[in-house]
């Protein structure tokens, strides 16, 4: 199916539209917006805008921006089809390399670190990804989104087939690897294994495993997921211990987050946070509806700073054991509120590799519809400061994760991670 042509004019529009959202409503906490670097990557998509495109050539043109603004929050929604092609295999990016973490291929086994796709060296690959990504710091973060693209090279470079290079057991082999589409990959998944909940539970001895790999979910499945912890807390009265593993979790709604909290307080918690906010007709009935504030035309472009308060209610069952949380280096968004939460009102312990982000952070995005190419664009116009702005998560007991512990844990094989963590509550 040949995607939709859209009119050079008609692309132009969409693109001045989020211009005028960035100059106006956005946050911009790092003020790159009001830089020459920006207006010279503005410059050069404009020139990119000169013939027709689908709304994916789209999304290819104008990724450096946000690519250079750097904020996982502000970003173009991603066009996905389930008619675009993909590899019948899964590869993420670990430490600058890729690797191979689920495959349909029977010749190209699981934990194959790739050489090079088509002649094109891994690192090469890796680079031209970067663009496409939200984030340019060496995160796990970035890692994760690179890794989501590579895995859709098939569309990206319009090659029904590859000859993929890879290593595996000290041997360097050839496979030519045919791409299948989105909906038959799902397909062939579904039938390979059984597709999982966005979060488990499990018990070690004494110690109880509570693994949440987002906190976005809503409707039914948040329903299930309050369900899902009144049974676990009640079933499990006598942990003295749990783990909470947040490992990948790059976010969602903190109204998850502050239900998972409440089955650690024994009274109301009171979060104190200060917000800026973006005075702009764009923000009115989201950023500035949150904080109480109207919007002003008088003062168009205003930062309006106030000081705000999530209450966490309890919840029962109330655990009453020792609570430590699991992380790794790319945990962003709500899961960075979270922790920060734990560590400092004294709930539990953090352990595992030390974030990169600052628990303060633009909200949300606002969605902003683009009718030419029919896609969004998510323009965050508020700021959450809890913390000096230099100020870090420092884990309780900080761990240095190698190469091939995360691909244990990434492919299922094991977790090696876990287990250290388990030695360290053993041995307190």
């Amino acid at each position: 199916m040949v995607a939709a042509k859209i009119e050079p004019e008609k692309l132009q529009r969409d693109f001045e539209f989020i211009i005028t959202l960035l100059k106006e409503a956005y946050i911009d906490p790092y003020e790159l917006v009001e830089s020459p670097e920006f207006t010279k990557i503005v410059d050069s998509v404009r020139k990119k805008l000169d013939k027709p495109m689908d709304s994916f050539e789209f999304f290819k043109a104008v990724s450096p921006i946000f690519h250079y603004l750097n904020d996982y929050h502000c970003n173009i929604e991603f066009p996905i089809s389930y008619d675009f092609q993909i590899f019948p295999m899964t590869l993420y990016v670990v430490n600058d390399n890729i690797y191979v973490v689920f495959s349909l291929v029977d010749d190209i086994p699981v934990k194959s670190k790739v050489l090079a796709i088509d002649g094109i060296p891994s690192a090469q690959i890796i680079k031209e990804f970067e663009q496409y990504t939200n984030t340019r710091e060496n995160t796990s973060l970035k890692e994760r989104e690179i890794s989501r693209r590579i895995n859709l090279i098939p569309t990206f470079w319009n090659k029904r087939s590859v000859e993929i290079e890879f290593e595996y057991d000290g041997f360097t082999k050839r496979e030519k690897v045919s791409a299948v589409t989105i909906r038959e990959y799902r397909r062939k998944v579904q039938k390979s294994e059984k597709s999982k909940l966005p979060y488990e539970f499990e018990r070690k001895g004494s110690i109880g495993i509570l693994r949440i790999w987002s906190f976005k979910f809503k409707g039914n499945l948040f329903a299930d997921f309050r369900e899902f912890l009144n049974e676990v807390f009640e079933k499990n009265k006598d942990m003295t211990d749990l783990v909470i593993d947040i490992r990948r979790n790059f976010g969602g709604r903190l109204r998850i987050v502050f239900e998972v909290l409440g089955h650690f307080v024994d009274k109301r918690l009171f979060v104190k946070h200060k917000v800026k906010v973006k005075n702009s007709k764009y923000n009115d009935q989201e950023a500035l509806a949150r904080v109480g504030v109207r919007y002003d035309k008088n003062a168009e472009g205003k930062i309006i700073e106030t000081t705000s308060s999530w209450v966490i209610t309890p919840r029962n069952p109330v655990f009453k054991g020792r609570v430590w949380v699991l992380v790794d280096n790319g945990i962003a968004s709500a899961a960075i509120i979270f922790v920060d939460i734990v560590q400092k009102y004294g709930i539990g312990k953090i352990v595992g590799e030390k974030p990169v982000y600052s628990p303060n952070l633009t909200s949300e995005g606002t969605e902003h519809y683009l009718p030419n190419v029919k896609t969004y664009v998510f323009i965050p116009g508020s700021l959450y400061i809890f913390c000096p702005q230099s100020n870090r998560i420092i884990p309780d007991y900080e761990l240095v994760i190698t190469t091939e512990e995360k691909l244990e844990w990434l492919t299922g094989s094991s977790d090696p991670v876990l287990e250290r963590a388990i030695e360290i509550i053993e041995n307190n």
